[in-house]
């Protein structure tokens, strides 16, 4: 799957501490792409449990959630198209609960 980053995921995986950021990833790489990959975006499979993925009310874009505790690790995704019809994962912000001011 290819993915792009918004210019506010970037300000915020930069401040991210390192052992959040390989948390962030590993949730990422083990969990939300195979779940893409087997067409959880599409409603062909689940999103994994574990990682609470869900719609913001009236957006399209999705939060997830790849720590529960300290630290409150989230982030926000959506699906674009490209020209050529394939989708695109746009990463928009990285953090705790306040990604969710400006998702």
């Amino acid at each position: 799957m290819k993915y792009e980053r918004t210019a506010s995921f970037l300000r915020d995986i930069s401040r991210l501490p390192p052992e959040h950021y390989v948390m962030f990833r590993d949730a990422v790489y083990k969990h939300l792409l195979p779940a893409i990959e087997q067409g959880a975006h599409t409603g062909q499979a689940s999103w994994p449990v574990r990682l609470r993925v869900h719609k913001l009310t009236g957006t399209d874009v999705y939060s997830l959630t790849w720590n529960f505790s300290s630290p409150d690790g989230r982030a926000t995704f959506r699906f674009v198209a490209t020209d050529d019809g394939e989708p695109v994962l746009q990463w928009r912000r990285v953090g705790d609960h306040s990604v969710y001011d400006r998702p």
